[in-house]
């Protein structure tokens, strides 16, 4: 077997010609990166671990060896018993489990900031909604009606700054919501992640039920070759 040797000024000491049997691969940023999340971290850093197999919920999107599948909370006996006392529902936010299984060789890239919850109520003109950042979501929860949140990104990484001066239960729950949420943008391969995303339905959660999950920006890792776009019918799900 040919043995890889990535080149760096490290490397730069090897002889002109290297013995037969060695490759040298040429230090490329795409490389780096699937390198960086394939070695590096553990699986499981990417997301919840996933016990539920998304082919097997109604209301999914499957294509390319892809499959996601949603599922929407709607009872506040649900939302309860998964975040406790102070949860999303309190404050009108819907909650959606996404499960996403990479049936691939080759890990996928997700955009979060694209994602969208399309709303088509009848006689009303179609409305989008992007995710909510956890911080948004304690904001709607604990604070007063008019505060005024800055806009964030969804769902930042680690090491991200954070607000401060909001009391305990503001950090406890921004704390909580974020391990639960979907805050990976790859999805390794022949593997099952999960998360939740977090929409403002302002207190309408009917509206679920008239609403699909538009998910535009997915590309293979290695050749950054973009995959169709994901649309999944929340109709179909069994609302609980």
């Amino acid at each position: 077997m040919s043995t890889l040797i990535a080149r760096s000024d490290f490397w730069h000491r090897l002889p002109a010609n290297p013995a037969m049997g060695t490759r040298i691969i040429e230090n490329r940023p795409m490389f780096s990166r699937i390198l960086i999340v394939l070695l590096v971290f553990p699986l499981c850093a990417f997301a919840q671990s996933a016990q539920l197999d998304p082919s097997g919920l109604p209301a999914r999107d499957v294509h390319q060896d892809l499959i996601i599948g949603a599922d929407p909370y709607i009872s506040a006996t649900r939302y309860k018993g998964t975040f406790g006392k102070k949860s999303p529902y309190d404050a009108g936010i819907a909650a959606i489990d996404v499960y996403f299984r990479n049936d691939n060789d080759r890990p996928i890239r997700l955009n979060i900031d694209t994602i969208e919850l399309i709303i088509s109520m009848p006689g009303e003109n179609r409305q989008r909604l992007g995710p909510l950042a956890a911080e948004d979501v304690a904001d709607r929860a604990l604070l007063k009606a008019d505060a005024n949140p800055s806009p964030r990104r969804p769902f930042p990484f680690p090491g991200s700054s954070s607000n401060s001066g909001k009391g305990k239960a503001w950090q406890e729950m921004v704390t909580s919501l974020r391990s639960v949420a979907l805050g990976t943008d790859v999805l390794p391969p022949h593997a099952t992640t999960h998360g939740f995303l977090f929409f403002d339905m302002n207190h309408n959660f009917d509206a679920v039920r008239q609403s699909h999950l538009y998910i535009p920006d997915l590309a293979f890792m290695a050749d950054n070759k973009a995959l169709f776009f994901f649309e999944i019918d929340l109709a179909a799900a069994p609302f609980k």
